[in-house]
């Protein structure tokens, strides 16, 4: 980890992020919760529309970094089948930058973001293992709405979703 006197910075994606954020949602998800190659698939996937699809002015992603080293991301996504709703995507924080306030400044610019660009609700998708992103979520104000599927790559985990209404 790079000294900690550096300033943290928060940047939109470019060339290269997009592949970077999927190998290490894959890495570290793995190394913390011993899933395997379907959940690195599954970013892929999502990320992958995140940028077929990608509309600057009601979406956005935060990739954060100090001194060019990667330090967490989050994305902010229209929902493709609820009006006026966005979803929060992909949000990692690396091990070595836990503990620093991170996830909970990258879940605060979706919802300041979500706000300016008009939504009336955030909605995320997330495992009941999870429970230091659940309580990031929780402490922002949003609220299990419902529980999910069980993902093959989780199974000792439920599905669940979290929304915010704006």
């Amino acid at each position: 980890m790079v000294a900690t006197t550096s300033p943290i910075v928060f940047r939109s994606h470019r060339p290269g992020d997009i592949g970077h954020v999927i190998h290490r949602h894959g890495v570290v998800y793995s190394a913390d919760y011993d899933w395997d190659e379907r959940f690195e698939a599954m970013v892929a996937r999502i990320l992958a529309d995140f940028i077929d699809n990608y509309d600057a002015t009601k979406e956005r992603s935060w990739i954060v970094e100090r001194e060019g080293e990667f330090l967490g991301c989050i994305f902010l996504a229209k929902d493709r089948e609820v009006e006026n709703t966005a979803r929060i995507r992909a949000l990692l924080v690396e091990p070595g930058a836990r503990g620093m306030g991170l996830g909970g400044q990258l879940i605060q610019n979706c919802v300041d973001f979500a706000r300016e660009a008009g939504y009336q609700n955030i909605i995320l998708y997330t495992q009941s293992l999870l429970t230091p992103a659940r309580r990031l979520y929780k402490a922002a104000g949003f609220r299990l709405a419902r529980e999910g599927r069980i993902e093959p790559f989780a199974p000792n985990s439920r599905g669940e979703i979290w929304e915010l209404k704006l």
